[in-house]
């Protein structure tokens, strides 16, 4: 069994969640397509948008969710520190990109903006949950299950 020092069971939150592996699939797919075969993507939004945001914005959706991906699929700590990298990009891309497109088109770009927003947002819980994992590990002690140390 594997307890904190202070005799805590220590339990890690995996990363493997479907719905989680599926979103960083959903970025890594539609950046890729973005950037590859940008007339197969809806313009509504991005042709109201500077080129540069655009291939930015798809770009850091490929790789944000690529790393994200790279960082789930792996094994260990370094593993965490991968998906909180790929996480942190995929923070700061869609709230950049919520603000861009309320600057540049407005009140009527609130609700394009929404989804990236909240996408953000839970990113930014994922993050948290994987620091706190991280400093608990600082913390651990294993044991054997007979109990000795």
């Amino acid at each position: 069994m594997i307890m904190t020092r202070d005799g805590i069971p220590f339990l890690v939150r995996s990363g493997r969640n479907p719905f989680e592996i599926l979103l960083l699939v959903m970025c890594a797919t539609v950046g890729v397509v973005g950037l590859c075969q940008p007339s197969a993507t809806s313009n509504v939004v991005t042709s109201l948008l500077p080129t540069w945001e655009v291939i930015v914005w798809y770009a850091g959706l490929a790789i944000g969710g690529l790393v994200s991906l790279l960082g789930v699929f792996l094994s260990g700590v370094v593993s965490l520190l991968i998906e909180r990298v790929g996480l942190i990009m995929l923070t700061c891309l869609t709230l950049t990109y919520s603000t861009a497109v309320i600057a540049q088109i407005g009140i009527k770009g609130i609700l394009p903006a929404l989804f990236p927003a909240l996408f953000a947002v839970a990113c930014v819980d994922r993050f948290a949950r994987i620091t706190a994992d991280l400093k608990r590990m600082e913390n651990v002690i294993i044991t054997r299950s007979d109990g000795d140390e």
